[in-house]
């Protein structure tokens, strides 16, 4: 698609397309949405569908969402725009297409916590799988891995804002295409394994900094 204007000078907190130019309302009426469903990284019927090969690296990205906080806080800006700034301008080197920051109201919280079926598979073959790569650093990843794993749960109790990432779905495909048998349907989980990388990092440097944190998925 042929760009019309240059981001070149564009500070980098505030994205690709010019969110600041909308009108602004301190709360947004989400009354009269539909209940949001989680997303499904299994498709049975279709097992040359990539959604299946998704599932795992979804189910790693929930089981390390949360962990740890560090114990000595580290000195940050105090100004909050600021901080604001710094989060949002990775969320956009992250490739997200829209970060926004929100105070989390009460009726944002589901009345029961989703939870990744997978995250419990995951859990029992890293208690018998052996690990198959020679990659530089894989022995650390596991064991992080299986820590995060047997940590118990925690709550987000407390926790008053929320920073969103938003990821573009990558384009439908079309008839005929090479792979349309194997990428169709998986516009969706694209976009949400992205923004799941994102959340999940972010979520472990605030940690690290020395403050709460937790990711949530689609």
């Amino acid at each position: 698609m042929t760009r019309l204007f240059t981001d070149s000078n564009r500070p980098v907190h505030l994205g690709p397309y010019p969110l600041e130019r909308l009108r602004r309302s301190r709360t947004a009426d989400v009354a009269g949405l539909p209940r949001p469903e989680p997303l499904a990284f299994r498709r049975p019927e279709t097992p040359e569908c990539i959604v299946n090969a998704m599932a795992e690296y979804q189910a790693m990205m929930d089981a390390i969402r949360d962990g740890l906080v560090n114990k000595a806080v580290a000195e940050c800006p105090d100004d909050p725009t600021e901080r604001a700034r710094h989060l949002k301008s990775f969320g956009y080197f992250a490739d997200s297409a829209m970060v926004g920051i929100c105070r989390l109201p009460d009726d944002a919280l589901l009345e029961e916590p989703w939870r990744n079926p997978d995250i419990d598979r995951l859990a029992n073959d890293l208690k018998t799988r052996q690990t198959k790569t020679l990659a530089s650093g894989i022995d650390t990843i596991m064991a992080d891995l299986k820590e995060s794993m047997e940590a118990p749960p925690s709550t987000i109790a407390g926790h008053t804002h929320a920073v969103v990432f938003l990821n573009a779905r990558p384009r439908p495909i079309r008839d005929g295409e090479p792979g349309t048998e194997w990428l169709e349907g998986a516009e969706d989980h694209a976009a949400c394994l992205r923004a799941s990388e994102t959340a999940v990092v972010l979520a472990n440097y605030i940690r690290l900094l020395g403050h709460d944190a937790k990711a949530h998925s689609a």
